[in-house]
Parts: structure tokens; C-alpha cells; sequence
């Protein structure tokens, strides 16, 4: 694999890719990145720097996401993770760190619960173990308005459905507001459809499966302040989870890598080398919210 290298690949008749930045010397293993339902392999460009020093970074666009082919709604999570172990496979990578946010959650969810022995860790930001009847209205709205093709409406949705209200600190909101609406205006053509597909997929979601997850070490962080996956039922996935740890991104929303991207990048530059997290004044206390699974559950 080259330095910043694009693949592109099938899996049961869809195209997807990955861009990859390799190290010359890594200590880790390669750190995987899957983004949100909105967001592309060029998304945490701005994050990577520091991960790059230390593992190849593996940037995904799943089918459905990016300029990856459409995927239709019908298509669940489950087959998401289908696509992602096919990515493993083809990139011949055995033991990785898995870093997957909000819309991504759950397809890394499906793969640590299938086959634990492949992630070295995991970082799930913007975890839920179910979406809340509010989030699930305000992505509703987001849906109605790209049914009547109004972009702009679509921004002004967008932006309330992910944000948290006004009276709620958040660093850097203004930028990142401009910065939200602008995106989701800008979508034409075939990203109606893309987007919409994405929406409808997370609206029919029926939660995280049943059985939890044992056998990986995990990190679970939400932003304090987040009103679509709500600290409490981040807390609630991150007890799904054996051993796992829980925390709060502080003065943060549904967008923590967006309004504290020097803190989230090395806040998971620390998780995926061992280096304590304790210390780290951006976070709440870490939490260990588990409830130990009974033997035999995978």
C-alpha cells in the first residue's frame, strides 16, 4: 500500500473504499476510521497527523457513504459490518484499532461481537443503545426535508437536530454551525438519495443486538452536552460492553471531533497506545459502567 493511497473494492455488488496513509514504522496496529452518515474518508484528515506517526491510518466509506455506491435503506448495519470484515480481508489486515462514530456505531458494534479476536481496540464516539423518540423526530424532519428537495430547510434541520440548544456550552459552535449548514446545503443530485437512504436506515435501527460484547478492550465517549445519543444512553451501550470505559467529551455536542478536534485526536492517539487518559481535563471522570456478561455470551 502506498502513502495516501485510494482502493476501491465490491462487496455483494456495491462499491466502496478507503484511503490509506501509511507508516513507515508504526507501534500500533492500524487505527480503521468510519465516519458518520454525512461524512466522507476526508473527513478526519484534520485529526490523523498524530494517529499517523504511530499506525496506518485506514480511512472508510462504506456502501452508502461518501462517493461510495448508494445503498438503499432496506440494507441494516449487519450488512455494513459484512462490508467492513471484506475490507479487512482485502487489505489482508488481521488485528486492528477500530474508530467508529454515531451512524458508524453500530456496524462496529456488529463486527466486535462476530469476531472480538480482530480488534485490538475500539473507540465508538456518539454510541446509543437505541435512538430517543426526540433524536429519531429531528432526523424525521431532516428526511421530510430532503423528500421535498429543499437543501436549505435540510441545513436548518441538520443543524438542530445534531446541535445541542443554544443555551448549552459548546466550544467553537459558531464555526462549526457555518461550518454543518454549509455542508448540508451544498448536497445535490445523487446526495439527496445517499443521504436519505442513511437517514431512513438509523430511523428503522432497532438498537444495539442483543448479547453484548466481550473480548475487546473499549473506549465509549459522547459529548456532554449531546441531545441525539444522550450520555445516558451512550452509558447504557457502554455497559454492553465487558470492561469498557466511559466518558464525557466536555463543552461538547453530537460533534465533539468537529468543536475539540485537537483534544479527540489525542485523546485516541492515548487509547490506541496504552497511554493513560486519566489526566486529560477536556473529559469527565472515566467511568467503568459494565455489567459483566455471563460466561459463554459473545
Amino acid at each position: 500500500m502506498a502513502v495516501d493511497q485510494v482502493h476501491r473494492f465490491f462487496f455483494s455488488g456495491f462499491g466502496y473504499q478507503c484511503r490509506v496513509v501509511q507508516c513507515p514504522a508504526p507501534s500500533t496496529e492500524p487505527i480503521i476510521v468510519i465516519g458518520g452518515a454525512f461524512q466522507n474518508m476526508y473527513s478526519y484528515r484534520r485529526l490523523e497527523g498524530p494517529w499517523a506517526q504511530t499506525a496506518s491510518v485506514i480511512s472508510v466509506e462504506l456502501p452508502g457513504s461518501g462517493s461510495a455506491d448508494l445503498l438503499p435503506a432496506t440494507y441494516g448495519f449487519d450488512f455494513l459490518a459484512d462490508a467492513l470484515t471484506d475490507l479487512l480481508d482485502r487489505l489482508g489486515l488481521d488485528r486492528v484499532n477500530l474508530f467508529a462514530v454515531s451512524y458508524a456505531v453500530p456496524v462496529a458494534y456488529h463486527l466486535a461481537q462476530r469476531d472480538p479476536g480482530r480488534l485490538s481496540r475500539l473507540v465508538l464516539m456518539g454510541a446509543a443503545s437505541i435512538y430517543p423518540p426526540e433524536g429519531l423526530e429531528g432526523l424525521r424532519t431532516m428526511a421530510d426535508a430532503l423528500d421535498s428537495g429543499d437543501a436549505d430547510g435540510y441545513a436548518r434541520r441538520s443543524v438542530a437536530a445534531l446541535m445541542a440548544p443554544a443555551d448549552r456550552t459548546v466550544r467553537n459552535r459558531a464555526a462549526v454551525t457555518r461550518v454543518l449548514a454549509r455542508d448540508m446545503a451544498a448536497i445535490t443530485g445523487p446526495d439527496f438519495e445517499r443521504h436519505l437512504a442513511s437517514i431512513r436506515r438509523v430511523i428503522d435501527w432497532a438498537g444495539l443486538p442483543d448479547g453484548g460484547v466481550s473480548g475487546v478492550p473499549a473506549l465509549c465517549c459522547t459529548g456532554e452536552h449531546d441531545t441525539l445519543t444522550r450520555p445516558d444512553l451512550g452509558r447504557e451501550a457502554a455497559a454492553t460492553i465487558e470492561d469498557s470505559i466511559f466518558t464525557l467529551v466536555r463543552d461538547t455536542d453530537h460533534l465533539p471531533a468537529l468543536e475539540r478536534r485537537r483534544e479527540v485526536s489525542e485523546l485516541l492517539l492515548r487509547y490506541f497506545t496504552d497511554q493513560p487518559l486519566d489526566d486529560l481535563d477536556f473529559l469527565t471522570p472515566l467511568e467503568h459502567p459494565t455489567r459483566r456478561l455471563p460466561v459463554g455470551v459473545a
